[in-house]
């Protein structure tokens, strides 16, 4: 018995390592072939300073999107710069023009001559299929450490995060515990197969460094948005014009909702816009519980075309996925205890 014992834990040993080998064969192979795709960005922006002339200086990370010299970046790397140079793992370097910028969903393109270089283009994967615990993998420069990989896993799905360039802010986004870094900004998040889920956009830190939150625009997002600034066009969002929160337990306890009903609750609307036009109505008043205060009054949306709604990233997420400004939808809301439905016309989302 003791030898049949000592017989399974050494193959259990065994399968172990076989299986750590074959995850760093994989490693292996994503770095090799995705390397030749994946750029370091320095920028410098010129101005004029109180004594003299000042140039400031910046880094981030991209990767080839397609075969004329199309590369991806974050809008907050190249936004300020003047000059833009874009280095290969192979020592090459070009100069790079910005011919498309989107501050809303942090993202930029830039266009090189490669003079006969041949440009492979990542992979790109379906960021619908992400889940939570899948592995990532990230390769960039951070702090200016040109080509370095990393790996971690997703940590969560579905994060509404503020935009660092609007007040606007980006929905379905990527959470990852893979070490993220500035200089990371731009390059790629893979998947295990090595495949591109999404673009490494910011971190969560209080000391500016990795902290293990690291956020990455997925790339089904990218996929719509970059083909539009490769035209030299400007990407129009839909837009709404309220601001609301999500209708929470505690929110549905203290305004007597049934605990059924879910969606937001309208607290602003701006002036004019198409919530102000279609008769959408925001708080009129605040309620209490034993620990806090909340809005009160406003209209709680619960559906798009009959598509249920449960959270801003519901909304953010299905506005922008499935419809563009001009199109007329029904917003399908919860007022004084009744259902009813509005018609509202999308417009494009203030500049």
């Amino acid at each position: 018995n003791q030898f049949l014992v000592n017989n399974s834990e050494a193959k259990n040993k065994f399968n172990n390592l076989q299986l750590l080998k074959a995850k760093e064969s994989q490693l292996n192979t994503i770095y090799s072939t995705s390397l030749p795709s994946i750029v370091h960005i320095k920028v410098r922006q010129t101005g004029s300073g109180f004594f003299q002339n000042q140039e400031r200086t910046g880094e981030g990370s991209g990767f080839i999107w397609d075969t004329e010299g199309h590369i991806v970046t974050n809008y907050h790397v190249v936004a300020s710069a003047s000059i833009v140079d874009v280095e290969f793992a192979d020592g090459a370097q070009y100069l790079a023009s910005v011919i498309g910028l989107d501050p809303n969903s942090d993202l930029a393109i830039l266009k090189v001559n490669s003079n006969g270089k041949i440009l492979t283009p990542l992979n790109l994967g379906d960021s619908t299929n992400v889940k939570v615990g899948n592995h990532t993998i990230v390769i960039g420069s951070p702090f200016g450490q040109e080509f370095s990989m990393s790996s971690g896993i997703v940590s969560a799905i579905k994060r509404t995060v503020p935009s660092q360039n609007t007040v606007f802010s980006i929905p379905n986004v990527i959470q990852t515990d893979a070490a993220i870094n500035p200089g990371n900004s731009g390059g790629p998040l893979m998947d295990i197969d090595g495949n591109v889920i999404g673009i490494n956009s910011q971190i969560m830190s209080r000391s500016g460094g990795n902290a293990g939150i690291g956020f990455a625009i997925p790339i089904n997002s990218v996929k719509k948005i970059i083909p539009t600034l490769i035209r030299g066009e400007k990407f129009e969002y839909p837009y709404i014009g309220i601001t609301a929160m999500d209708l929470n337990s505690n929110l549905k306890n203290v305004l007597e909702i049934d605990s059924n009903v879910d969606g937001v609750m309208v607290i602003d609307i701006v002036k004019d816009s198409p919530a102000d036009l279609g008769g959408l109505l925001g708080y009129t008043g605040t309620v209490s519980d034993n620990n806090n205060t909340y809005p009160s009054g406003g209209d709680i949306l619960t559906a798009i075309n009959t598509i249920p709604i449960k959270s801003m990233s519901d909304l953010l997420t299905l506005l922008f996925s499935d419809y563009s400004p001009g199109d007329s939808v029904t917003f399908t809301i919860f007022r004084d205890s009744n259902s009813l439905d509005l018609d509202i016309t999308l417009i494009a989302r203030p500049q």
